[in-house]
């Protein structure tokens, strides 16, 4: 499948046009960023990353999706063993935090902790980690159900991920 990026040297948008399925909620919702009356039709420069990370994940085919650009080394694992698992963040390889689950059936999960480590409050990582897992919902057609206060907190502020919540 073809990708295209557009940075802003913080984040790069990357689309598939293959995965997209035109509902222009990115122009709706960012038109500064996406105008498809212009060439490159996405000009990352024009918004903050924290804008372009909130629109990216509203995205309902996923053919968007945010690669951080190097200066910040932040990766994302998920592991699992059946009943549970968990989303782990690491900044430069260090352990930065966690946000664990419960599965509830086949096809829905329970996000019961979000948890990042002293030395990493305050830089967004949290979301990052439930923005990971609604990725993970999407891509693999799965319902959470965020107990956790602070996943809580973070989809009762964004409804555009909504279409994941049990």
């Amino acid at each position: 499948m073809s990708t295209k990026e557009y940075s802003n040297g913080e984040v790069s948008i990357v689309w598939k046009p293959e995965k997209c399925i035109h509902s222009g909620i990115c122009v709706k919702t960012l038109p500064k960023v996406y105008n498809p009356k212009e060439r490159p039709w996405i000009k990352a420069e024009n918004a903050s990353s924290e804008e372009i990370i909130r629109q990216v994940s509203k995205c309902p085919s996923g053919a968007l999706s945010i690669r951080q650009e190097s200066k910040t080394m932040i990766k994302i694992d998920r592991e699992d063993n059946g009943r549970k698992g968990r989303f782990v963040i690491y900044d430069h390889d260090a352990f930065a935090g966690e946000m664990t689950y419960v599965w509830a059936g086949e096809s829905r999960f329970i996000i019961d902790h979000t948890g990042i480590e002293e030395n990493f409050i305050g830089r967004g990582l949290g979301k990052q980690l439930v923005m990971k897992a609604v990725a993970y919902a999407r891509n693999n057609d799965l319902k959470i159900l965020p107990l956790c206060p602070f996943a809580k907190k973070v989809f009762d502020r964004d409804d555009g991920i909504q279409d994941v919540r049990a």
